[in-house]
Parts: C-alpha cells; sequence; structure tokens
C-alpha cells in the first residue's frame, strides 16, 4: 500500500523543504521525512484504520494538514465449515439440533446462507440453522455459503443422520399352527415395525437371557424349553451409545408336552399363562 501526500506550495511564500507525517487514528506512523510518501509493503488487517498526513516547515511550522482517508484491509474467505450440537449431526427423531457456519479467516461484515444436498436450493440465511424437531426428512448433506461481499468461500458438506428409535417389538409366530411336543422343531423371530439399522435382538426366558439375534432356533424342543418368552430390541444413538433406545415385546408362553401323553402343549401370546390343553384325539 502506498499512501501520497500532496501539497500546492504557496506562491507568496518562498520554497523551502517540507516534512511529511503520516498518522493512524491519531497516531504517528511515519516521518517526519521528506518523501511525500508512505509505503506499506505487507498490508494486514491492523493496517486498516483512518489517515492523515501533515505537512510541516523544517522549523516545525505546520503548513498543512490533509482530510482523514478510510483504509479497510480485507482478509479473503477461507476455512468455512459446519459444527453441530449435538455434535457428530446424529439425533433421534424428534430431537433438536444446530448448525453453525464457522470461518476460519475472512474479514467482515459476512453474510450466510444454507443449502441441503445437490439442488443448491436456499434452506436460511444466517449463520446458524436450527431445526426444532428433526424428521425423516431431514437427513441429508447440508452446507453453508460465506460471502464478505466480494468473494463466495463454502463448506464440505456435513452428513446430518437421524435415528428412528426401535418401537412396537413382536414375536412371530404369535401362536404356533399345531400343538408343541417334545422334539418339534421351533424357530422364533423378533422384527420391529419401526427402527433404525443397526438393531440388535435379544432373547428372554422367564426373564433371563438365553440368546441373541434376530431369530431363536430352538431346534428339537423338550420339556425345559418351556416358559415365557420375550425379545429385547435396541439401537442406538451413536458409537459410543450415550443413548440407548429399546423395545420389549409382549410374552409369548410356550408349553412342551412330552411325546408319551396324549395330551400336547402349545404357545399363546400374552399375559395370560400357558395356553389349556387341547385333546388330541
Amino acid at each position: 500500500l502506498n499512501l501520497s501526500c500532496l501539497s500546492t506550495p504557496s506562491p507568496l511564500r518562498p520554497r523551502a523543504p517540507l516534512l511529511h507525517l503520516f498518522y493512524r487514528d491519531g497516531r504517528l506512523v511515519g516521518g517526519p521525512q521528506g518523501s511525500p510518501q508512505l509505503l506499506l509493503p505487507a498490508v494486514g488487517v491492523s493496517h486498516s484504520g483512518n489517515y492523515s498526513c501533515q505537512v510541516r516547515s523544517e522549523r516545525g511550522t505546520v503548513r498543512e494538514s490533509s482530510a482523514r482517508l478510510r483504509v479497510t484491509v480485507r482478509v479473503p474467505l477461507s476455512g468455512v465449515s459446519v459444527s453441530a450440537q449435538p455434535p457428530g449431526a446424529q439425533v433421534a427423531l424428534g430431537d433438536r439440533l444446530v448448525l453453525s457456519c464457522v470461518v476460519a479467516t475472512g474479514t467482515g461484515p459476512l453474510s450466510f446462507s444454507w443449502h441441503r444436498g445437490d439442488s443448491w436450493a436456499l434452506l436460511r440465511t444466517g449463520p446458524s440453522l436450527e431445526l426444532r424437531h428433526v424428521g425423516d426428512n431431514d437427513s441429508g448433506h447440508y452446507q453453508c455459503r460465506a460471502s464478505d461481499g466480494d468473494s463466495v468461500a463454502e463448506s464440505v458438506p456435513l452428513n446430518v443422520t437421524i435415528l428412528v428409535p426401535v418401537a412396537n417389538a413382536t414375536i412371530s409366530p404369535g401362536a404356533l399352527a399345531h400343538p408343541v411336543r417334545a422334539g418339534d422343531p421351533v424357530t422364533l423371530r423378533c422384527s420391529v415395525q419401526v427402527g433404525s439399522a443397526p438393531v440388535t435382538f435379544t432373547w428372554l426366558r422367564n426373564s433371563s437371557e438365553v440368546a441373541r439375534g434376530p431369530l431363536l432356533e430352538l431346534g428339537d424342543v423338550h420339556v425345559g424349553h418351556s416358559g415365557t418368552y420375550q425379545c429385547v430390541a435396541i439401537n442406538q444413538l451413536g458409537q459410543d451409545g450415550h443413548r440407548v433406545f429399546r423395545a420389549l415385546s409382549p410374552e409369548l408362553a410356550l408349553t412342551v408336552t412330552p411325546r408319551a401323553h396324549w395330551d400336547t402343549g402349545g404357545v399363546t401370546r400374552g399375559y395370560h399363562g400357558v395356553q389349556n390343553p387341547q385333546d388330541s384325539g
């Protein structure tokens, strides 16, 4: 940056050497010097301010003072990024999510706009984007765009993940089509009506864990398999599992009857105990 202090000598005064002084915001930054120029070889933001110059005689008499000149040094935009609260941009259905546009370097005033996906349709303006109650359709890649009026910089896309908690766990079949006798193969399946993957399943018999996974394959059952069965479906938010969601299925009563008996057992669903025996013949 090169500033020049221009003065017009008076025709009524004899020519004499002049001294030039430069000020920024009232503080001396150059001179007294014979040269009417102030050279700032590498300007930074700190060089912004109101500049003025003064012309004096060698004896110190002020000949002339300039008006102030406003100099603003702008830093190009760079390092635009998106931060999320909660961190990681992983939230459960119905939660609140706030995205903030962060600029590493740049001179204000700055303007911001928010966009999602590849369409670049405008979502909102301002340095932050608040989603008070996130829904399924709020998942996707979000970007912010910052502008200082001269240049524009965009953030790297941030992926927002919406987790749907597990709900309505059920066991199928809810009731077997035929009585259960010792030696019969029995397989139960646990499923949920809704829930974002991955979902884990745990099987309980009489409130104690007996297996894990969506299928419970009892194989050739025996009387010891009789009891009340339930499955627990679980999914969680984040790798650390700081929020865990559970869904417990209704009870399924399994009664296994020895083959030596004419009476056979069966499976009932609900909370009313075992199924009443049925005559086989």
